[in-house]
């Protein structure tokens, strides 16, 4: 009975053991299992902690090898140093292969073609207009600042020009007690017929607006006797010289003027009085004016009348009173006149260096009467100072009013040397030397080297030369300009109206009657008028080759390129005249210019300057030649001129 019970304890003994065994290895597997969660977890910490790099871990990421650290790798790791080797041959290799390449190019590349930065007066083309002549807004029949701005489209998009150049408009100059267009009283009041000064303004901001520069004409030869700086003792006057028994008056008027009681010299006459350009407290009053006109916002000045500026004693004896008879005139010229314009150069220089603005500072002769004869302009004296010096080459007689001289300007213009080209003003017509109606020397202005100046009605080929009878019932009133005589090249003749249309409603609105087609009778130019000449219709009108001529002149080649006059075999047995020349910008298309007068139908062959060519003006206009559309080859049909002109402008072909 005991064994039997002994039995069961030891086998209840075996299952508790094994019971506690199970219960052991649950436990281990339960452990074992958590521990791997705990792994897994501890895993994907270290995971999720490394996404976020710590600082030190930034220091030590971003640390750069080393010189030792480099001759370990390489030490250690033999291909790495020959894989560094390659890598820095080629990138070597590379640069330079760039480096010689961008040589190559830059040396017989095709580059971009130069373009020099030029002030307005070398780009642009200047009208140049008498501002109580051009268009009355107030109906009192003379030309004022209102008028003017009413048709600053028509100088800035028909005409095509840049520039404004107004006539003296100081106060005076119309307004006076003498009866004549001249005597200025004040340079920095305006004269009242002309306008108020806040209009003068508004002209200024219209202009500028439109891209029109605005320059003023202003004389410092002379002044009037009633002139404020007389009054106030501001300026020095030019003593009568003891010998001016030896000079000449320009208009035949007594040189000597009485200011109480003592005698002035007027080259002049009465009631004009010279300055003394010499006295420094003279000049420092004409640098003031200067400087008023600038702060206002002119855009320069065209002095006038340098030629008279200091006049010395004759150094040949006169053989009589009259001007024109003792022509050329030694009096003046004087070397002493460049010194005067020095002075206004320095002081428009330093505006220019206070502002920045390019100002220009032109020169033009004035009335010598005499003009330039057979030899060189002597305006050319003033070429190394002024900016612009106006010659008289392309004027009528080479600007004189005693005739002796009819031959072609261009014969002469060749002559110049190219520096002297660029700076020269070109115009047919100036406040003093009339229009005169020549058509190839006007082209030519706009065509050769230089500065080209329209004098307002040359675009219409005006000729006022052909008659001296002035307007009596509107502007000018049949004044004189300065004591001027009037005949066939009156001075006067440059300031007759703008001829808008024949009825004259176009230059004033009170005009009701035929005054104006009249006036225009007279001059045999009924048909030039602007609305005339625009009317389409009428193709070939001067006005239409002026807007031609106008738009060549935006190439680079007429801008600032050089000039070769052609002398073809062809022409050596050909009557007539013809002028064939070339124009040329390197990088820019070369164009070639033919002029003829009175000459017989041919073939212009051109085959020498290049292949094939572009018609770009043919002036009057021809079937034969369509503008813009390219030749087949560079053969030009000249027509019969029938005694007229006609130009030819054709560009070669790329």
């Amino acid at each position: 009975m005991n064994d039997v019970v002994v039995l069961f304890d030891n086998d209840d003994k075996r299952k508790t053991s094994i019971q506690q065994q199970n219960d052991i290895e649950e436990n281990e597997a339960q452990i074992t299992s958590e521990k791997s969660n705990e792994t897994v977890n501890h895993i994907q910490d270290s995971i999720n902690r490394s996404s976020k790099p710590s600082p030190d871990q930034y220091r030590l990421e971003s640390r750069t090898l080393t010189y030792q650290d480099l001759m370990e790798l390489d030490k250690n790791e033999p291909r790495w140093k020959y894989a560094r080797k390659v890598l820095l041959i080629a990138v070597f290799i590379i640069f330079f292969g760039l480096a010689i390449s961008c040589i190559i190019y830059i040396s017989v590349g095709k580059k971009c073609p130069y373009k020099p930065k030029l002030p307005f007066w070398r780009t642009e083309v200047s009208y140049w207009l008498d501002l109580f002549a051009f268009k009355d807004s107030s109906n009192d029949l003379i030309g004022d600042f209102n008028g003017l701005i009413s048709e600053l489209d028509y100088i800035k998009k028909v005409i095509g020009a840049g520039c404004i150049i107004l006539g003296p408009i100081f106060k005076g100059f119309y307004s006076n007690q003498h009866g004549i267009l001249g005597p200025v009283v004040d340079h920095e009041q305006l004269d009242g017929v002309a306008g108020s000064m806040e209009e003068f303004d508004r002209l200024l901001k219209q202009a500028h607006k439109k891209g029109l520069k605005v320059v003023l004409t202003i004389d410092i030869n002379s002044i009037s006797v009633d002139h404020k700086w007389i009054k106030e003792d501001r300026v020095k006057l030019m003593e009568l010289p003891s010998d001016s028994d030896k000079m000449v008056s320009r208009y035949g008027k007594p040189l000597d003027v009485k200011i109480g009681d003592k005698s002035y010299y007027s080259v002049f006459g009465h009631p004009f009085v010279d300055l003394d350009l010499t006295n420094n407290k003279t000049m420092k009053e004409i640098n003031n004016v200067l400087n008023f006109w600038m702060e206002k916002g002119v855009d320069g000045f065209v002095v006038d009348n340098v030629a008279f500026l200091v006049e010395e004693t004759p150094t040949k004896s006169k053989t009589s009173d009259n001007w024109l008879q003792n022509c050329r005139n030694s009096q003046i010229f004087s070397p002493r006149n460049v010194d005067v314009l020095k002075q206004i150069k320095q002081a428009i220089d330093g505006y220019r260096m206070k502002t920045g603005k390019d100002i220009l500072l032109a020169v033009n002769s004035g009335d010598t009467g005499c003009g330039a004869g057979e030899s060189p302009d002597e305006m050319l004296m003033f070429s190394k100072v002024a900016d612009v010096t106006i010659i008289r080459e392309f004027m009528n007689l080479r600007g004189s009013k005693i005739g002796g001289f009819n031959r072609l300007a261009l014969k002469k213009y060749f002559r110049f040397n190219d520096t002297d080209k660029t700076k020269f003003g070109l115009t047919t017509a100036t406040l003093s030397m009339p229009p005169y109606g020549d058509i190839i020397n006007f082209a030519s202005t706009l065509l050769v080297p230089g500065v080209p100046i329209v004098y307002y009605t040359t675009e219409l080929n005006a000729d006022r030369i052909s008659s001296d009878k002035i307007p009596t019932t509107m502007y000018p009133f049949a004044k004189n300009y300065y004591n001027e005589r009037i005949n066939h090249y009156s001075g006067i003749l440059s300031h007759l109206p703008m001829p808008w249309n024949y009825n004259g409603s176009g230059f004033s609105a009170a005009i009701k009657d035929s005054r104006f087609g009249d006036f225009l009778e007279d001059f045999s130019q009924k048909d030039t008028t602007v609305e005339y000449q625009l009317a389409d219709e009428n193709t070939g009108t001067p006005l239409r080759l002026v807007q031609q001529l106008v738009s060549l002149h935006k190439y680079p080649a007429f801008q600032w390129g050089t000039i070769e006059q052609i002398k073809l075999d062809q022409f050596q047995e050909i009557s007539g005249t013809i002028y064939v020349f070339t124009r040329k910008a390197e990088g820019y298309p070369t164009f070639i210019v033919i002029l003829t007068m009175i000459f017989e139908e041919m073939t212009l062959n051109l085959t020498t300057i290049c292949p094939s060519v572009i018609p770009r003006l043919i002036y009057p206009p021809s079937k034969n030649l369509p503008v813009d559309i390219p030749l087949p080859n560079s053969e030009i049909p000249l027509e019969n001129t029938d005694g007229n002109f006609r130009s030819y402008v054709v560009s070669c072909a790329a």
